[in-house]
């Protein structure tokens, strides 16, 4: 499935069920918003465990309305992320999927309203062996809360997967 890490950096790994994150942080950055790395692996991350698509409109709220796909031939889109994900979804469900994790993600914490998202998809499907992936993501703080702004698919040997 193709959606399917400030002033004194800090190492720091978290393990959170069906993931590690590795991440360098400093501070909260904006106030009222959580860090990214909260972010991901409370709110978002665990969205796509089991029955992904019932829930939809939970995951479509990590992402702007808007996102920039960035695709291997070097032709950057803008997609509506509802039609991106929605249409992706349907597809990988008509496939036999049942779910995805991330067992591995490295955090980089760009400024206090940017950060981006280097991850390692493992997708279950009920007839077929697991699928691996990897992506980027960019998200940005938008009306105070983390939002997927940018994806591009990559190639998980050449970043470190």
């Amino acid at each position: 499935m193709v959606i399917r890490n400030w002033s004194v950096p800090a190492i720091c790994v978290l393990t959170v069920v069906g993931f590690s994150m590795i991440s360098t942080v400093t501070h909260a950055g904006p106030a009222g918003v959580s860090d990214p790395e909260k972010w991901y692996a409370e709110s978002y991350g665990p969205l796509w465990h089991d029955n992904s698509w019932d829930k939809k409109e939970e995951i479509l709220s990590h992402y702007h309305s808007e996102i920039w796909y960035h695709s291997a031939d070097g032709e950057p889109q803008r997609m509506q992320a509802d039609k991106w994900i929605g249409e992706a979804m349907e597809d990988w469900r008509g496939e036999g999927w049942t779910g995805s994790k991330v067992p591995d993600i490295r955090i980089n914490r760009i400024n206090d309203s940017t950060a981006s998202f280097t991850t390692r998809w493992v997708d279950h499907y009920s007839n077929r062996e697991d699928d691996y992936s990897c992506a980027w993501y960019l998200a940005d703080v938008i009306d105070g809360k983390w939002k997927f702004t940018h994806f591009a698919p990559i190639d998980c040997a050449a970043h470190g997967f």
